[in-house]
């Protein structure tokens, strides 16, 4: 009520008139037998009232215009200062964040209220100096208001972020950016029915920018990815997206905690980056058919969708099932870097037959070397394929007659090199490398003759030894434990070596100084020479060289794995 009084207008101002006139009659009225008393109000009206109300006045439009000084110069300042500096703000962690123009880092609230009056106090500004605390209470609610999921990260950090993922996860610049949609759209929570297939080498990378995800922003941002396919799955394959990445079990730079390292550097740039691609392409699949431009990607990403189970029964029979009942029908391979081998091996065999477990085999093989989902339509490719070759399948020996593959050739002949020349071993050191398997299943293959080197993929290698062996021990996809080779003795190798080294050594004056490491050197170079066929010999690696001789000459080893003087006298044990 007070408040429309003092509204400027003639109505209020008549009012305000006919109060302060009741006032002063009243007061006339009530001191009307005193007029000391009334000669006072009427000098106070008249001289001190005019005098004080002109002074009241300059005094406001003083302040006001003090207040309107003030005012300016704080607007400049904070304009100024959060201009330099880029602040956001998360409500729901009430967490604050800086960025500084390629990374997005956690703040506090006392580390940016200590850096303004810093900032305040060096520009020696004394409007501004008044007016600390109004001007850092008047920033912190502007950075409030510029909430971390609107960020908008600048070319710089794009391009980093990028770079981390391509090319080492993804192959192309197109493929990463679809990935961070995605990130970017679970983040907003847009598409949550759709599932992204994505290969198992990524689960500690997206596990790890999950809980990164839930500490910072406090959603999840992989809600949608799996790794696997499932059988509730089959009744959604309209809403199913592949989502394509390298080959990462292969590369040799890749060790077991390598996204810590991208996390660790870019983690948060990463899901500032994911949301501001969701934000600008609208969703994930809108990038891929409307943006991306790009038509293997397309097809790729929809081929779930796009194709039904029987679509990819038809592809798998095609590509690697062979009738022998049809003539004139040539055998193809889905990979062409098995190509030459399979089409150069031949298992002679009286009974052309696929068993249950050999298509398993075939099937896993087909969805691997097409980048599919592990167990793609598990719960029916095997009643879809038997309804194919109804008249070839036996349901008691759960054998396929009169079928073959242009794939099984390799295979048996691998699983027969296996089983005639691999034998176990129960040493804790003993093991063989899928490299050195390779080479000695070519030798194998040659047998003594000189032709066309056959090459065996290390991954085909693990694929086929986990399969039909899954008893073996294998290591970071690459050792095999407890096993070794009849057509070469690692252990007589590295005997022969360090005995012509120990009877070199015996013939001089005094005992030479020889590491682990000066040993190797000598049996690397005394194993150097090529056979009759112009091969040079396998030669054992360091490591497992140092794990041999360590297990049996560890008595004759000091702390600095040097050969004591024992070493060159005693006999071999």
């Amino acid at each position: 009520m007070q408040d429309d009084i003092f509204k400027i207008d003639d109505t209020n101002n008549h009012r305000l008139l006919g109060l302060s006139n009741q006032t002063i009659e009243n007061l006339y009225d009530h001191y009307k037998d005193d007029l000391y008393i009334t000669s006072k109000i009427h000098h106070y009206i008249t001289q001190q009232l005019p005098m004080l109300l002109e002074n009241i006045k300059r005094n406001r439009e003083k302040s006001i215009q003090r207040t309107e000084e003030h005012s300016t110069e704080q607007q400049r300042f904070m304009q100024s200062y959060l201009s330099r500096n880029i602040y956001f703000y998360n409500p729901t962690t009430e967490t604050y964040y800086f960025y500084d123009g390629i990374h997005y880092k956690e703040t506090t609230e006392d580390e940016i209220l200590h850096d303004i009056v810093t900032t305040i106090s060096k520009d020696h500004n004394p409007l501004l100096m008044n007016w600390k605390h109004k001007t850092k209470v008047s920033i912190l609610k502007k950075i409030k208001d510029q909430h971390i999921m609107k960020v908008i990260p600048e070319s710089e950090t794009i391009q980093m972020v990028i770079q981390q993922i391509y090319p080492f996860i993804f192959s192309s610049k197109l493929e990463a950016k679809y990935f961070l949609t995605i990130i970017g759209d679970n983040i907003l929570k847009k598409n949550l029915s759709l599932i992204h297939y994505i290969h198992p080498t990524v689960k500690d990378f997206l596990k790890g920018l999950n809980q990164l995800s839930v500490e910072k922003l406090h959603v999840q941002c992989t809600q949608t990815f799996k790794h696997k396919y499932h059988e509730k799955h089959y009744e959604q394959n309209n809403d199913c997206r592949l989502v394509p990445i390298m080959n990462l079990s292969q590369k040799e730079s890749v060790t077991k905690h390598w996204y810590q390292s991208i996390l660790q550097f870019c983690g948060l740039d990463i899901l500032c980056v994911a949301l501001h691609y969701s934000r600008k392409y609208g969703s994930s699949d809108d990038y891929v058919l409307e943006r991306s431009n790009d038509i293997e990607l397309q097809t790729y990403v929809f081929e779930l969708n796009n194709n039904d189970a029987e679509d990819k029964i038809q592809q798998f029979s095609k590509e690697y099932l062979y009738d022998y009942g049809k003539e004139d029908q040539q055998m193809t391979s889905s990979s062409p870097q098995d190509y030459f081998l399979q089409n150069h091996l031949q298992i002679n065999s009286n009974e052309n037959k696929l068993t249950w477990g050999e298509m398993q085999y075939l099937w896993k093989d087909f969805l691997q070397i097409h980048n599919l989902p592990q167990n793609l339509y598990q719960n029916v490719y095997k009643t879809l394929l038997i309804d194919r070759y109804s008249d070839k399948y036996n349901k008691d020996s759960d054998t396929f007659y009169t079928l073959g593959s242009s794939q099984l050739p390799m295979v048996q002949k691998f699983l027969k090199f296996w089983s005639e020349t691999i034998v176990e071993d129960t040493n804790t050191y003993a093991e063989l490398e899928t490299e050195e398997i390779s080479a000695l299943f070519r030798n194998w293959l040659q047998n003594g003759r000189r032709k066309q080197k056959y090459l065996l993929k290390e991954s085909k290698i693990l694929d086929m030894l986990s399969y039909f062996h899954p008893e073996l021990e294998i290591g970071e996809n690459k050792y095999i434990f407890r096993v070794r080779n009849l057509q070469w003795d690692k252990d007589i190798d590295i005997e022969v070596s360090l005995d012509t080294l120990r009877e070199k050594e015996n013939d001089s004056l005094c005992y030479p100084s020889i590491t682990l490491y000066d040993a190797y050197l000598y049996y690397c170079k005394f194993h150097n020479s090529k056979d009759e066929d112009g091969n040079k010999p396998l030669l054992v690696s360091k490591q497992f060289f140092e794990k041999y001789v360590t297990h049996h000459y560890d008595i004759f080893l000091d702390h600095s794995n040097t050969f004591t003087e024992s070493w060159f006298i005693q006999r071999q044990l």
